[in-house]
């Protein structure tokens, strides 16, 4: 009966980590997140006004890591404050720092384990770099 219970414990986190059947999900539309608070990134490229003088061009916002997260699966496993499944974003955000930032989003795309124990995390092939990035970020302003 333990195995039984055991079992289906793990097919339930694997389905809820993203390893069940994958839904058609339509485009994430995202605003700018305020809780990054990193700089906008530098645009060097300019717009005219007719008059001669020179304006810089619109930096495209910044995507909400924090509305990535929610409309993920993140939060079947992960919650701010206290352990479940994976770890709490706190301990994450104390561990890791901005320099980690791009190996992090690999590790949310990729999958793996051994860092936190020895249940993985579910791959999340569908994410881009750019959206895997936005959410370590957000994840690494909580404290």
């Amino acid at each position: 009966m333990k195995k039984l219970a055991a079992a289906a414990m793990v097919l339930t986190f694997f389905y809820a980590c993203g390893s069940g059947p994958q839904e058609a999900k339509a485009p994430i539309s995202v605003s700018v997140n305020p809780q990054i608070g990193a700089k906008a990134p530098s645009v060097a490229a300019t717009t005219g006004s007719g008059d001669g003088a020179q304006k810089p061009a619109a930096a495209a916002p910044a995507k909400d890591g924090k509305a990535l997260i929610a409309a993920s699966d993140c939060r079947a496993c992960h919650s701010d404050k206290d352990k479940l499944v994976g770890p709490a974003y706190a301990e994450v955000a104390q561990k890791y720092k901005e320099k980690d930032i791009p190996a992090l989003a690999k590790k949310i795309i990729d999958g793996g384990s051994g860092v936190w124990g020895p249940i993985p995390m579910a791959p999340h092939a569908a994410l881009s770099t750019e959206d895997a990035e936005a959410m370590v970020k957000y994840i690494l302003t909580i404290k």
